[in-house]
């Protein structure tokens, strides 16, 4: 009794993404402007910049960063500048942190996907080790709902916390400007 190997050719899709050339972009997102936010945005950046410049098979395109809310995409100039360099053919992956980086509106973020991915372009989500060109549309869906949802109940509970807090009388005013006047700023000199 003979056996015969078939031997099965292996697809781009099947070489992990740390060995294949690429040109790799990354996409860093913070909400606020608060100072611990632009120390996050800072070590994102250089997180990322390092990553990519220490595979010797990626090419580093750009970091493309926003402070803005992941909701609404019209306030994201670094988002929507690697969207066109995406649309341009400049990126073959791009790297998030987590999905929700990438945009907290559910149906934005999945028609998004779904267009890179028709354009052979992966979004390598870290946490998770996901990359969208190896995984359903239905787990993006899920996990791009999931994301909304998430955001949604956290805001909830921000506005929980503040009404509560006005009940007991302790209201959160902005201290850095206030009343027209800004905290720090030398009136007379």
């Amino acid at each position: 009794m003979s056996r015969e190997v078939t031997e099965i050719p292996q697809t781009k899709r099947d070489i992990p993404i740390e060995v294949r050339r690429l040109r790799v972009a990354a996409y860093c997102r913070v909400s606020t402007r608060h100072e611990e936010q632009y120390h996050s945005l800072e070590t994102q950046i250089a997180y990322y910049t390092n990553y990519i410049k220490h595979n010797p098979n990626w090419e580093l395109v750009a970091v493309y960063s926003d402070i803005a809310s992941g909701v609404h995409t019209a306030n994201r100039p670094g988002y929507q500048q690697l969207i066109r360099d995406c649309a341009k053919r400049k990126v073959d992956l791009i790297l998030v942190k987590s999905l929700s980086r990438f945009g907290r509106d559910a149906l934005e973020t999945i028609r998004q996907v779904r267009k890179l991915k028709r354009m052979n372009i992966g979004i390598y989500i870290e946490i998770g080790g996901l990359n969208t060109m190896n995984i359903s549309n239905s787990m993006i869906d899920q996990l791009a709902t999931l994301d909304q949802a998430e955001s949604h109940f956290r805001s909830e509970n921000i506005k929980f916390g503040i009404r509560h807090r006005v009940r007991r009388g302790k209201t959160v005013l902005n201290h850095t400007q206030f009343l027209g006047y800004t905290k720090g700023m030398a009136f007379f000199k």
